[in-house]
């Protein structure tokens, strides 16, 4: 086995993350699988380890137009050809049930296939990673009485978008189990473990009906993004079908906190929403604020009330009609990156919307899905540093030059080629001797 496949195999990040990956050498056998991938495809370690792929998963022979095996071939030789990730959409390819021998399971994915490259630049292999995202597949299947998950073969980008913040959602809940918390420190590290937003399960997450409601609110958002207008994304999906959902949310803003400017609302239901959201950046305090910065739900049902924490906030938020303030973090298992807050409008409430943190725990899964570091960017973002590094120490070597002129002589040629600086710098690695005018 190459290095470059024996290093990300061995990678903590490949063992831990929750994100299903599959590596494969140039003849498409199997040279690694993480703890991820046996879980989601219901195999052991030492079924796939060394097997050819297809072997391992040939086409369902109960399924005469099954095209997947035809299409994962397509995609991977493209990637070895060339060298560049593909994106295969949304495929239908079933699996072998292995408590069945001979049985198929009906299984959507979301696969995408990344090239694994030697220090020369030769491809050496394949990181394939798989989303699940069977069981929005088939809803949306069955709604429309269409074979596919839209009725037009691929789905639009902006549902796809959602079908996979469901696919973290869903792999997280099973992660922490039906009797645990479905709060977000709960659900291990990794990329997705955010199914949960720092308002924890509260009375919505622990019992088989708060799970089916928060399964059925999820569907309904993936319905309506499928209806929804175009340019519309899945925060403002979620946020559309909070106020939609939930009796007193007349607004609904999602917020990506930060330091100062760099506090972004990422959605907002009206004008309204936005006004009252920004109060609390001129006065300089409020829930969102407050929520995020203690990682807790900030629950204002009586906005008016003088022991209201925030003076300032709140006599502007009232002369505008605020009456209550609804504020969630949306959290990872170690940090707080933003926050869902729903604001009322008229007269207080006696408490807060019965599902509202379940929305917040949607959120924090749809944010996180958008944030999440990809362990594909992150094994090229090494491998590219690797490369840069190596052709800055060749070129001061050969050329007789600082590291830090050959840095420069680097940036300026791939500017000049139009080049990433990796790409270049992997270029540079290919001549034997590295050619660099005098």
């Amino acid at each position: 086995m190459h290095d470059a496949l024996r290093a990300t195999s061995d990678s903590p990040l490949f063992k831990v993350t929750t994100a299903p990956y599959l590596l494969l050498d140039t003849g498409l056998h199997i040279r690694g699988v993480n703890p991820a991938y046996l879980r989601a495809t219901g195999r052991s370690r030492e079924e796939l380890t060394g097997a050819f792929l297809f072997d391992a998963f040939p086409d369902n022979p109960e399924d005469t137009d099954s095209t997947g095996v035809h299409n994962l071939t397509t995609s991977l030789e493209r990637v070895l050809r060339h060298g560049t990730p593909h994106d295969m959409g949304i495929q239908r390819y079933d699996i072998p049930e292995s408590r069945a021998p001979g049985g198929f399971r009906v299984k959507a994915w979301s696969p995408v296939n990344s090239p694994l490259t030697a220090g020369d630049g030769r491809v050496v292999g394949v990181l394939h990673h798989v989303e699940d995202i069977t069981t929005v597949y088939e809803s949306l299947r069955h709604a429309d009485g269409s074979g596919t998950a839209d009725g037009a073969g691929q789905p639009t980008a902006l549902l796809r978008d959602v079908m996979l913040a469901l696919a973290f959602h869903q792999r997280a809940a099973r992660l922490t189990g039906p009797a645990a918390p479905v709060g977000l420190s709960g659900a291990g590290a990794g990329a997705g473990a955010g199914a949960g937003a720092g308002a924890g399960a509260g009375t919505n997450g622990t019992s088989a009906a708060g799970l089916a409601r928060r399964d059925a609110l999820w569907h309904g958002i993936a319905h309506a993004t499928r209806q929804g207008p175009p340019g519309r994304g899945c925060l403002a999906a979620v946020c559309d079908c909070a106020v939609r959902e939930l009796p007193g949310a007349d607004a609904a803003v999602i917020t990506l906190q930060g330091d100062g400017a760099q506090s972004v609302q990422l959605a907002t239901t009206s004008q309204w929403g936005q006004r009252v959201e920004e109060l609390q950046w001129i006065t300089g305090c409020g829930p969102s604020l407050t929520a995020f910065v203690t990682g807790e739900p900030v629950l204002v049902p009586q906005l008016d009330q003088p022991s209201t924490r925030w003076p300032l906030f709140t006599d502007a938020a009232c002369r505008i009609g605020v009456g209550a303030a609804f504020a969630y973090p949306l959290s990872t298992a170690s940090t707080t990156v933003g926050t869902l807050t729903l604001y009322h409008r008229g007269r207080g409430l006696a408490k807060p919307p019965a599902d509202a943190e379940v929305f917040a725990q949607i959120a924090a899964a749809v944010l996180l899905a958008d944030l999440e570091g990809d362990i594909t960017a992150r094994a090229r973002a090494t491998a590219d540093r690797g490369d840069i590094n190596t052709a800055i120490g060749v070129l001061a070597a050969t050329q007789q030059i600082s590291t830090n002129d050959a840095l420069a002589w680097l940036r300026t040629m791939a500017r000049n080629k139009s080049m990433p600086l990796a790409d270049f710098a992997r270029e540079v690695l290919a001549r034997r001797p590295p050619e660099m005018p005098s």
